[in-house]
């Protein structure tokens, strides 16, 4: 079974309760041969016992491929009914006087294959419910309440109960689980977006407000232009990680960068775990807000994203001034960490390099390279 047939089943949280079951009805199956073995001389037809036991082998190999693929409740079904008439096939098989003296089913333990699968599918009513027919089904084969009987009533209905309860408490465990994960990310989504726009849209209409009166038309146009493209981004954008934990980088810079740049992404998703997605992010909105104060608000502002499989490199650019050599190195020793700490601190936890290109007149261009496994 590959794992995306783990994945795509609707209840993957009790693969290892189907594991389990298989490996019973497995060990069950080597337990009826072994009755076969030792009462191979004492049936009054043998060879139609051998003939059920390989058809118990054969449903037992099909059934346990459908458990393990999908779990579903109609294999469940038809389990109990099989192996109710395997069960009952040991009236045609044994001699009457063998089974009223207690002889063992041909099925022996196997029969209660049905019972946990039931069990596991529809929880503890399936569970009760495979108990009873096959409860019924042994009756009607030894025709005594005998003690033997009893003892199997009592272990079938006791397995069929607690494997139900414990697949219940598994689902609703599960389904409580994805809830709070759920409303997690809504919330992480929510704070996401506030920042995302109160670092933009509401700092512009704080700005409008203030200073309306004062400013041309044109430039008033310009900036509700920037944060509709803006708004827009935020909007298209789907930034909610993955059942694998991974996310799009590309849709991440969509949202976070600033209206005036120009994304360029590969046409497939860019995934990375979302933790060094955040990084990443952050990463290069220091590196907008740099150029955004050094070059102006005005310059342009170009951004590549280039994935080869093994990493993701992206290429940040501007067209300012650029940066006098032997700046940054004046800066960190004054204090100013933003680039030191920020950007560069920032990549090496993520186990990359960023390197910068810069000379005066000629803009300035960071190129971030980090590998997709992270540090």
């Amino acid at each position: 079974m590959t794992v995306d047939a783990v994945r795509a089943r609707a209840h993957p949280e009790l693969v290892p309760l189907w594991r389990g079951l298989v490996v019973y009805r497995v060990v069950a199956l080597v337990a009826a041969v072994v009755n076969l073995v030792r009462s191979f001389d004492a049936w009054a037809r043998p060879a139609l016992g051998i003939a059920i036991v390989v058809a118990m082998a054969v449903w037992t190999v099909v059934s346990s491929w459908r458990y393990l693929r999908s779990g579903d409740p109609a294999t469940a079904v038809a389990d109990l009914v099989i192996t109710a008439l395997a069960t009952a096939s040991t009236l045609l098989v044994d001699t009457p006087e063998r089974i009223a003296a207690g002889g063992a089913v041909i099925t022996t333990v196997w029969s209660a294959g049905p019972v946990l699968a039931l069990a596991i599918a529809l929880g503890w009513r399936g569970g009760l419910g495979g108990a009873l027919v096959t409860i019924g089904v042994l009756f009607g084969v030894r025709r005594a309440l005998d003690t033997d009987l009893l003892f199997d009533a009592q272990l079938l209905l006791v397995a069929g109960l607690a494997v139900g309860l414990a697949a219940d408490t598994m689902r609703r465990s599960t389904e409580r689980l994805r809830v709070a994960v759920a409303r997690e990310a809504a919330t992480a989504e929510r704070e996401r977006l506030a920042r995302d726009i109160h670092d933009g849209v509401l700092q512009v209409l704080a700005l409008v407000r203030r200073r309306g009166g004062e400013l041309p038309r044109e430039e008033l146009a310009h900036l509700a232009g920037e944060q509709e493209v803006a708004l827009r981004r935020l909007i298209t954008s789907t930034p909610e990680p993955r059942a694998d934990g991974t996310v799009d980088l590309s849709s991440r810079l969509a949202g976070a960068l600033p209206a005036r740049a120009s994304l360029a992404v590969p046409a497939e998703p860019v995934l990375l775990p979302a933790a060094d997605a955040d990084e990443l992010v952050a990463v290069l909105r220091e590196a907008a807000t740099n150029a955004a104060t050094h070059a102006g608000a005005d310059a342009g502002l170009w951004v590549l994203v280039e994935d080869d499989g093994a990493g993701v490199t992206v290429s940040v650019r501007d067209d300012g001034v650029g940066i006098p050599a032997g700046r940054l190195d004046e800066a960190a020793a004054q204090g100013h960490l933003g680039v030191a700490s920020s950007m560069r601190g920032r990549v090496a936890a993520l186990g990359g390099t960023i390197t910068l290109h810069t000379a005066p007149g000629e803009g300035t261009e960071w190129e971030i390279a980090i590998p997709k496994g992270g540090a």
